[in-house]
């Protein structure tokens, strides 16, 4: 969706980012869902499609691991800010939002800049998955053509085992050699179908893995992502009408015009009664996201460590620090410089406790 360009927060913008935060909370449990899907069993070491899928599922699990320990706190810390933002519409009365305004423009230009901080990390997050996508593309087709062999297989296997099971009833008819046959004949059958069943539960393991790389995990954290750009734009078009209600109504002398004045004035009104109006279900919508915050931690917890970079992490955090203080050239405020930039990681596993709570 394009970002909005005008200038001044409208109903529909308004319904716009509640949109978007709606959406926040699905998409992030898909995500986690999905990466602990990946591992809901083994594929198999002994091939080598089985030796690559383990080999791409143990990378995303890093990708994994930066998220659970580094972004998915910042971003609590962010979805936290828009509830207390819109509570602070409902918390006070007009005349004592109007006398704040000064502050409240600072605090929006620091929720600008958070949030285009915050995008450009999902970004280096999508970047690392999409390099894994090709690989994961190639894989997909392995996968394919891997299920169809064990499809077909089973199909062989299974008519093998009935063509088996009809000669032993064929062969029981017979004298002395029939209750020796028949046994053999039986067991054989067995072996055929538990074979054929394997080969269906690997077919399965296989098809379902092929959704997960292809078909869900990157489009559900891009769909977070384009939430991400809506909030953002949100935030300047809130930059700037704040910025315009610093116009205190004066003609071309300096002098005040009070036609001007009464205008500005219910211009300023008008938009707090705007906010006023959705800070509720704003507020919903934060409170979705709080609420799935348990299970994506629990899916993250039941994704296993061995083997994982325990380096990785760290090193991918002060990367992204340094990329930011160079982008940004010494213009960060003070909320980016004391929610990101000092960050200091949680836990050092996905099974350890992160502060996700609000």
């Amino acid at each position: 969706m394009a970002a909005s360009t005008s200038t001044e927060v409208s109903e529909r913008k308004l319904k716009e980012l509640s949109t978007q935060l709606r959406s926040i909370p699905e998409n992030m449990r898909i995500f986690s869902l999905n990466i602990r899907s990946l591992y809901a069993e083994n594929a198999g070491s002994l091939s080598d499609t089985g030796v690559q899928f383990n080999k791409l599922r143990d990378d995303i699990r890093n990708d994994a691991l930066v998220y659970v320990r580094a972004v998915l706190p910042v971003s609590t810390k962010f979805v936290r800010m828009i509830r207390e933002f819109f509570d602070g519409y409902n918390a006070l009365e007009f005349a004592q939002w109007e006398e704040g305004q000064d502050d409240e423009l600072n605090k929006i230009i620091g929720y600008r800049q958070f949030c285009e901080v915050l995008l450009s990390i999902h970004e280096e997050v999508m970047t690392g998955l999409k390099k894994k996508e090709g690989q994961a593309n190639v894989l997909v087709k392995k996968l394919t053509t891997t299920s169809k062999d064990f499809e077909m297989k089973m199909k062989e296997m299974t008519g093998a085992a009935s063509l088996k099971d009809k000669y032993a009833a064929i062969l029981k008819l017979l004298p002395k050699v029939g209750p020796i046959a028949e046994i053999a004949l039986q067991l054989c059958g067995q072996y055929q179908r538990s074979s054929a069943l394997a080969h269906q539960k690997r077919a399965g393991l296989y098809g379902a893995a092929s959704a997960v790389v292809s078909g869900t995990l990157i489009p559900a954290l891009a769909a977070f992502l384009d939430a991400l750009g809506e909030i953002s734009a949100f935030f300047s078009v809130l930059e700037n009408s704040l910025e315009s209600f610093q116009d205190k109504g004066l003609d071309a002398k300096g002098e005040i015009d009070l036609a001007k004045e009464n205008e500005q004035e219910a211009r300023v009104k008008k938009h707090y009664l705007l906010m006023r109006s959705g800070a509720v279900e704003m507020k919903e919508n934060c409170d979705k996201f709080f609420a799935v915050l348990p299970d994506m931690r629990t899916d993250f917890a039941a994704i296993p460590e061995e083997g994982t970079d325990t380096n990785y992490v760290q090193d991918w955090l002060q990367e992204r620090k340094s990329v930011i203080r160079q982008k940004l050239q010494g213009q960060v405020t003070e909320l980016v410089q004391s929610e990101i930039l000092d960050l200091k990681l949680g836990a050092h596993s996905m099974h350890g406790k992160v502060n996700l709570h609000y």
